[in-house]
């Protein structure tokens, strides 16, 4: 699929919510902005043996158009500023600040708008703006940061990943095998209120989750992110055509605390990827999943969408995947 880096890398966010980048501790600078000003940027590494060029840096996704067919279409190609204004690409803000963890945020410059063919399903072309002047992420794994439009450098504004607060996730032997859970942490009471009721009795069925937690102050979430499995267990020869129901979902803390599922501005169901916080305390919940993302404003425990943007289409299977705790299958 030629989707390059694009949507690799939000499939490994969004399926590992404590691997979700911590933002940089308060410096000097201005707060958060709404969520209207908050973007998301990819960092692209072109896939091996792909043909028509690529790119490598980070790139600001802005738009996306379906198509018919892709012949004739290169994967990636720059494009200037007419093209992209003629296929619908909206300018960016004039002044983005990248944020990486640990990191003061960095002021981005502009390079080329780019356009890049998605040859899945729904075939379409998702196109952006290439950015420089920031490092590149820590590793060289695809990554994902969050972008903000500030007129003054945003340094008193953090992204709060969550962290883990509960497992019951398998193994993967080095022979290729899953493995049943050996040990676990539980499930936060109340959000194992919110988990539906379901039969599953080991070994036949087992109950896999992961949950994750944001918490500005100790002892006191602001949001949590949330996913389980009820895998069916079959013949360990053939664990890749084992069955798992999936519920997912991210919620925010109310006026009272209690946990609210987020189910607004969601073309999919997304995950959460962290909070923006500030002097003035949570500011923005970010979610993301493959090709999409939602940034809501947050205030008196309820959230409306500030930003939502659909940036690619790709194979419906990718929804899917994010949601899967059981065994590793290509």
């Amino acid at each position: 699929m030629r989707s390059f880096a694009i949507v690799t890398g939000l499939l490994l966010l969004t399926a590992c919510p404590k691997k979700t980048p911590t933002g940089p501790a308060p410096s000097a600078g201005v707060g958060c902005p709404p969520a209207s000003g908050v973007y998301i940027a990819s960092y692209l590494t072109p896939e091996e043996g792909s043909k028509g060029g690529g790119h490598t840096g980070w790139v600001l996704p802005l738009h996306d158009r379906t198509v018919d067919t892709l012949d004739g279409v290169i994967e990636y190609a720059q494009i200037d500023a007419a093209a992209a204004q003629a296929a619908g690409v909206p300018a960016p803000p004039q002044t983005l600040w990248l944020m990486l963890a640990n990191q003061a945020p960095c002021k981005v410059t502009f390079g080329s708008f780019y356009a890049a063919a998605i040859d899945a399903p729904t075939k379409n072309i998702a196109y952006g703006i290439e950015l420089s002047g920031c490092a590149p992420p820590a590793n060289t794994a695809p990554e994902t940061a969050v972008v903000l439009a500030s007129a003054e450098p945003p340094g008193q504004c953090s992204v709060v990943a969550p962290k883990l607060a509960g497992a019951r996730v398998g193994d993967m032997t080095k022979d290729g095998k899953w493995t049943a859970p050996t040990k676990a942490s539980a499930i936060p009471p109340v959000i194992e209120a919110q988990v539906p009721a379901h039969d599953c009795t080991a070994p036949a069925c087992e109950k896999l989750y992961s949950i994750g937690q944001v918490e500005l102050a100790a002892g006191k979430p602001i949001a949590w992110a949330a996913l389980v499995n009820w895998l069916a267990v079959g013949d360990a020869a053939k664990q890749c055509e084992w069955k798992a129901e999936t519920w997912s979902g991210f919620f925010v803390a109310g006026a009272d605390g209690a946990p609210v599922k987020v189910t607004d501005g969601q073309d999919h169901p997304l995950a959460l990827f962290g909070v923006l916080a500030d002097q003035g305390g949570a500011k923005v919940v970010l979610a993301v999943g493959p090709g999409e993302y939602t940034a809501y404003d947050y205030a008196s425990g309820a959230v409306t969408v500030g930003r939502h943007l659909v940036w690619l289409r790709p194979h419906p299977d990718s929804y899917d995947e994010i949601h899967q705790l059981g065994p590793d299958c290509p």
